[in-house]
């Protein structure tokens, strides 16, 4: 189906470069084509290269055993591979990225401190099985190309959400998938205010306890299982670590107006090829 989508816009967009060029002429047809090939430059290419020194904290499978089993028990569930790799990311989010045959996982840093080591579970397992579900064209073609598509298929979309939604109570179980999905909206908003308000003098002593501190922040999880960080290896030192790494992007989103004019959180562009959480 997605494959007569993309034939459709192609269709669609010869189309309108015949009505241009029958109407304004060839140099305005070839203007637009160039716009065109313009824009998608600065989407595909100059927009991945600025986001390519965000790579996140590596996560060594010796050094973090526990969180690495915890990943292959759930890809396993999934019935899908295992990632290649494994990092820390800064947002609150989990997403899957592919490349070459070469598949990443980064779980965001947040997450160990606003979920149980049971929601993470779930969380992961509803992003691998998500992130499988998902065609390659889906994932990165840009959102407002994709948008008719999504509407069109909103019925499989539910599917794939419900499916993995089904492949997290696998993983964690009932209660724990259940509250993890719903928390997952309030946690982010939590974090993003977090970071703009309390982070903001963590950020500016470096002292790397964002993560600690967030999780104290908020209401306690009704998993009795102890908060996700657990899964790392000797996290007392392994949290400090991995919070340096990642101090840039951990702090603060904004610097306060000079004038004392502060504009409060910005929106949050969120690239949901990437995020197969929702």
């Amino acid at each position: 189906m997605l494959a007569g989508y993309l034939a459709l816009l192609v269709a669609l967009a010869a189309g309108v470069l015949t009505a241009v060029a029958v109407t304004f002429g060839t140099t305005w047809t070839v203007l637009v084509v160039i716009l065109v090939l313009l824009w998608l430059f600065v989407h595909y290419v100059l927009r991945r290269k600025a986001g390519a020194g965000q790579q996140g904290a590596w996560i060594n499978r010796k050094r973090h055993p526990e969180l690495w089993q915890m990943v292959d028990e759930v890809a396993e569930i999934a019935a899908t591979s295992a990632p290649d790799e494994l990092r820390l990311g800064p947002e609150m989010r989990a997403a899957v990225r592919e490349h070459g045959g070469f598949r990443c996982l980064e779980i965001g840093l947040p997450l160990l401190g606003g979920l149980s080591a049971s929601e993470l579970r779930a969380v992961t397992g509803h992003t691998l099985a998500l992130f499988t579900a998902t065609s390659v064209w889906e994932s990165r073609l840009p959102r407002a190309i994709m948008l008719p598509y999504r509407l069109i298929t909103k019925p499989q979309l539910r599917a794939r959400h419900d499916q993995a939604e089904q492949v997290a109570i696998s993983a964690a179980g009932e209660a724990a998938a259940k509250s993890a999905l719903t928390r997952l909206p309030d946690l982010d908003t939590a974090w993003r205010r977090f970071r703009h308000s309390a982070a903001q003098v963590t950020y500016q002593s470096r002292t790397p306890d964002l993560v600690q501190r967030f999780n104290a922040s908020l209401t306690p999880s009704p998993d009795e299982a102890g908060p996700a960080w657990e899964l790392l290896t000797e996290p007392d030192k392994s949290l400090p670590y991995l919070q340096r790494q990642l101090f840039e992007e951990l702090g603060p989103e904004h610097r306060p107006d000079p004038a004392g004019n502060d504009p409060g959180p910005a929106g949050e562009a969120h690239d949901e090829t990437e995020t197969k959480t929702d």
